[in-house]
C-alpha cells in the first residue's frame, strides 16, 4: 500500500511509543495492541518530527535514573528505530504546521507546544483521512475540545 493513498491515519504520541519501546508495565500491552489493532485495521501511522527527540529524551532519562538497564535501554531504542520504519514523519514538512500549533497551543503552558504539532498534524491529515491521535495523556481531550475539535482522541487508559 502506497503511503498516503490510504484514507485512515492514526498520529501516535510518544507516550505511546515510550511505553512501547521501554515495556513500562502500566502502558505496553495497551500500547501494543492497540497498534496492533490499527495496522490490522489498515491505519497509516504519522508522527511529528518532534516524537523522535521525546522518546529519545524520556528512554535517556531512564536510563540515568535507573528505571532502565543499559541492555534495556538499548532494546528499547532499536524498539523505537523499528517502529520507526513505518510511521511518517510529517509527509509535508513541519513549517506548514509551525502556525497552526503555535494557535493551538496558546492558552496552555509552554509545556504543551510539543503537543500542538501533534494535533495540527492530526487536524492537517483529518482533512483527508479518518484520523485519530492515541495517546495516554488525558490532557490532549481538553487541548483537542478547545483548540483542534476535528481531531478525534483515542486515550488509552492506563
Amino acid at each position: 500500500m502506497n503511503r498516503m493513498n490510504n484514507l485512515f491515519a492514526v498520529v501516535p504520541d510518544a507516550n505511546v511509543l515510550i511505553g512501547l519501546c521501554a515495556g513500562e508495565k502500566d502502558k505496553f500491552k495497551t500500547a501494543e495492541t492497540a497498534f496492533d489493532d490499527y495496522t490490522n485495521k489498515g491505519y497509516e501511522f504519522f508522527a511529528p518530527n518532534v516524537l523522535v527527540a521525546e522518546v529519545v529524551f524520556v528512554l535517556c532519562q531512564k536510563l540515568a535514573d535507573g528505571s532502565l538497564t543499559r541492555l534495556e535501554y538499548e532494546t528499547a531504542v532499536k524498539a523505537f528505530k523499528y517502529y520507526l520504519s513505518f510511521i511518517v514523519l510529517v509527509p509535508n514538512g513541519e513549517t506548514s504546521l509551525i502556525d497552526r500549533a503555535v494557535e493551538i497551543r496558546d492558552g496552555y503552558g509552554c509545556s504543551r507546544s510539543s503537543d500542538a504539532f501533534y494535533l495540527a498534524l492530526a487536524e492537517e491529515l483529518a482533512k483527508t483521512h479518518d484520523t485519530e491521535l492515541l495517546t495516554f495523556d488525558k490532557g490532549f481531550v481538553n487541548q483537542a475540545a478547545k483548540n483542534a475539535p476535528t481531531v478525534k482522541i483515542n486515550l488509552l487508559p492506563v
